[in-house]
């Protein structure tokens, strides 16, 4: 018994590390594009390559990706983003992202007039927020627009690059980053 069980974890373990090598996993991007649909309550598509790999560690790189109900204007696109989780917080319900990078992301964040904000993200997402902890997002060359509705203004931040963390996507988040602010510095 202990022969064929340890012979079964040998072929899982064997087909774990070899069946990445042979698999298309860009024929994988509309199952990859419903689920972030579904966590993100947002129309998610990606035009590019898609890569994955299990072993050591669940990992996910995709390629030209859109967000948004309306893609003619979505909400936020990026022309990269890579994703590296950990296994074990994972099988207990939360979501470990050890590292996350984002290649030229161009996102828009409207803050409307009652003060509700629409993002990427919506906010009757069927995860827990808190359940996310980001280790380490490098963002890279992106902008983001800020409208206020309420005042009738809007902003441009330019990201030259930016480190982020995070306890939950609730927060407390910590960001060093070098932007600029409609052409601006911040400092």
């Amino acid at each position: 018994l202990f022969v064929i069980v340890g012979g079964l974890v040998v072929l899982l373990l064997t087909a774990a590390l070899v069946a990445p090598l042979f698999v298309n996993w860009t024929d994988y991007r509309a199952q990859f594009e419903a689920e972030a649909t579904k966590i993100l309550g947002r129309k998610v598509t990606v035009e590019g390559i898609a890569s994955a790999r299990l072993l050591p560690f669940p990992s996910v790189t995709f390629e030209n990706i859109a967000v948004g109900d309306e893609l003619d204007d979505p909400v936020l696109t990026a022309g990269r983003f890579s994703m590296d989780l950990e296994l074990a917080p994972f099988l207990s319900g939360e979501v470990l992202i050890f590292d996350m990078r984002l290649d030229q992301p161009k996102g828009r964040l409207t803050v409307h007039e009652d003060g509700t904000i629409d993002w990427a993200l919506r906010p009757d997402s069927p995860f827990d927020p808190r359940q996310v902890k980001i280790e380490n997002l490098v963002v890279l060359g992106g902008q983001i627009d800020i409208v206020d509705e309420a005042f009738g203004t809007s902003h441009r931040l330019d990201i030259a690059s930016a480190r982020i963390s995070a306890r939950g996507l609730t927060g407390p988040w910590k960001i060093t980053s070098e932007l600029t602010a409609d052409g601006e510095p911040l400092v």
